[in-house]
């Protein structure tokens, strides 16, 4: 028999969104909030039909704000906000926001006659490295709305809060639309991708990356996989099911295709499975809660870290193997945009 989900929240289980099956098979339990510690156990299912993986049962669309409360935007006791100061300041979050304007750029270099929207923009660290770049109009939209009141550049950026399919933005607006991170959080996914061609001109171009489930250190380390992110992200692509998902929506085929480089989740994951062995304190609590074994275990991840991490990330992302994916499609319609010079779709 199937384990009882024990969520302090109501749960839903909706047929699949890209083929409207019922059928599932159960392919991962236990799988927790390993991050922030809320209460609940969760099951991932597999439609028998398209492939796609779902975390099923789920939490309903209103249950949803119990888990994301304190979670992806808010200060500090002190009245720092390291997640916003992460994303829009620090040296490492601008890398980040250029390498995925690097692969758009594979594809379509933005210019300044581009309107670019980005759908869970968060506090808009991507959008104001995309302005700087290439001068584009910018919009951006959360469903957060701490992140959104403290969003950067305001005055030259429009931002709301809010579901893509109740934001109103007029058909045909933007010639970029991306989703960083963003598209798993989403209900109905299939139903924001038809969103997002309708606000595209004919021609433009949509950039998607998720957490991909076919990754190596998925399969290693399961419910303690870093991107898993339990139960925020209530669907787990595979390039086939997200493909499949942007061929429902009315977008044509995939341009291209890619593993990302991300330098975290091997060791992050270890850093997960040791701290549910161990039994470790939860994230934040004062130093004094740490044992010496807590404190030996983090030494050998900050030196895994250091001689392990990086080169096996980029051996996973030359065979596809990493744990993030992104995929760039375009509307039909119009005329294709130039590739940069000496770019080639994967």
């Amino acid at each position: 028999m199937l384990p009882t989900m024990d969520a302090p929240v109501p749960l839903e289980s909706p047929p699949c969104p890209l083929c409207r099956s019922s059928a599932y098979r159960t392919v991962m339990t236990g799988a927790r909030d390993m991050i922030w510690r809320k209460p609940g156990t969760f099951r991932l299912q597999r439609c028998e039909d398209c492939g796609l993986v779902a975390t099923r049962p789920r939490p309903t669309p209103d249950a949803l704000s119990f888990y994301y409360e304190d979670t992806y935007s808010g200060e500090t006791d002190d009245g720092e906000n390291p997640m916003r100061a992460f994303q829009t300041e620090s040296g490492l979050g601008r890398l980040i926001s250029r390498y995925r304007l690097r692969v758009l750029e594979k594809v379509r270099r933005l210019g300044p006659d581009d309107r670019l929207l980005d759908v869970g923009c968060s506090y808009g660290g991507f959008l104001r490295v995309a302005r700087a770049h290439a001068g584009c109009a910018t919009a951006g939209i959360d469903m957060d709305a701490g992140s959104i009141e403290q969003a950067v550049d305001a005055e030259i950026c429009e931002y709301r809060t809010g579901r893509l399919v109740d934001a109103g933005f007029e058909a045909g607006r933007f010639t970029v639309i991306t989703f960083f991170e963003s598209l798993e959080h989403h209900s109905a996914p299939i139903a924001a991708l038809r969103e997002a061609r309708r606000l595209l001109a004919p021609g433009g171009m949509i950039v998607i990356e998720v957490p991909n489930w076919n990754g190596l250190w998925r399969r290693v380390f399961r419910t303690a996989w870093l991107p898993l992110l339990i139960p925020q992200h209530l669907f787990h692509f595979t390039p086939k099911t997200l493909a499949a998902a942007l061929d429902e929506a009315g977008f044509e085929p995939v341009a291209h295709r890619q593993t990302m480089f991300y330098p975290l989740e091997g060791v992050a994951s270890l850093g997960i499975w040791l701290a549910r062995v161990t039994k470790a304190p939860p994230p934040g609590s004062p130093f004094t809660w740490r044992t010496p074994l807590d404190i030996a275990l983090f030494l050998v991840l900050v030196a895994l870290y250091v001689v392990f991490e990086w080169p096996s990330q980029a051996i996973l992302q030359l065979t596809g193997q990493t744990g993030h994916q992104m995929v760039i499609a375009r509307k039909p319609g119009g005329e294709a945009a130039p590739e940069a010079p000496g770019s080639k779709a994967q």
